[in-house]
């Protein structure tokens, strides 16, 4: 079976986002502690860019294409950037080296305004909560605040670029959103997503964290997308044969068929 390769979201970490779900994989899974979390006590100077170097070593670690799995805005992005770095056709990369994406809690259509007021809101959050500052102190220890700060920077200042509706089309696997129902924003992203070519679920009574709320459909949404990339059915590989149908029906390939007959 297809290995999965998962990625937690900010300031959570593998334990607390997917802990759910391991008692309903079937396919070999792999999770990966993004740099800076839970126990790690080095923060790198660009924690996400070191996040989407460790994703890439986990996959070349694979002895399958793996499908690579992110949460909420880090999460998503940093597996995005792996998968599309990892793929690239550039010299000591694999042509195949990833298999597929599947992206939760997330939406194409996210502005850099809007990504601004939420993280100046989320700071803002746990400034004034105590007892959230307490959870992420009992996760990631007295650094914290600096790992928040830094990530933050590096989402801000586009070391870390959200992937938009643009880098869904140019990248060349496939893609599966997977957003749960309860929030508005996560189901508007539904339509553009598929508009663009990727693959869509949508989550009933599940809110921005999936593997939490629904784990079991959670994990089967993905062990499904990854029985449909080894069989060809994504939105992804209907996009490539749509394509080679219309190229077969251009006059050039009309004029190639031609002379192939003669």
């Amino acid at each position: 079976m297809r290995p999965v390769i998962l990625v937690h979201g900010l300031m959570g970490t593998e334990e607390v986002h997917y802990a759910r779900c391991r008692r309903w994989w079937n396919h070999p899974v792999t999770e990966i502690r993004l740099p800076g979390h839970g126990n790690e006590e080095e923060i790198p100077a660009h924690p996400a860019a070191a996040a989407v170097d460790r994703v890439r070593e986990a996959i070349r670690g694979q002895l399958d294409a793996p499908i690579v799995v992110g949460l909420s805005y880090l999460g998503a992005a940093v597996a995005f950037r792996a998968a599309e770095n990892a793929s690239a056709r550039a010299p000591g990369n694999a042509p195949d080296a990833v298999a597929g994406v599947v992206m939760s809690g997330y939406s194409f259509l996210l502005s850099p305004g809007t990504l601004d007021r939420w993280l100046v809101g989320f700071t803002s959050m746990a400034a004034r909560q105590r007892a959230t500052r307490d959870h992420f102190a009992h996760l990631h220890g007295d650094t914290w605040e600096r790992l928040l700060t830094a990530t933050f920077d590096e989402l801000s200042d586009g070391c870390l670029r959200l992937p938009g509706l643009d880098d869904l089309r140019d990248l060349e696997v496939p893609v599966q959103l997977v957003n749960g129902a309860l929030l508005q924003n996560e189901r508007n992203a539904i339509v553009p997503a598929a508009a663009g070519g990727a693959d869509v679920a949508v989550v009933a009574g599940a809110g921005h964290v999936v593997p939490m709320d629904a784990p079991r459909v959670f994990a089967a949404s993905v062990e499904e997308f990854a029985d449909r990339v080894d069989a060809g059915r994504t939105a992804f590989h209907e996009r490539l044969r749509a394509g080679e149908r219309a190229a077969d029906r251009s006059p050039a390939g009309s004029a190639a068929g031609g002379e192939a007959h003669v």
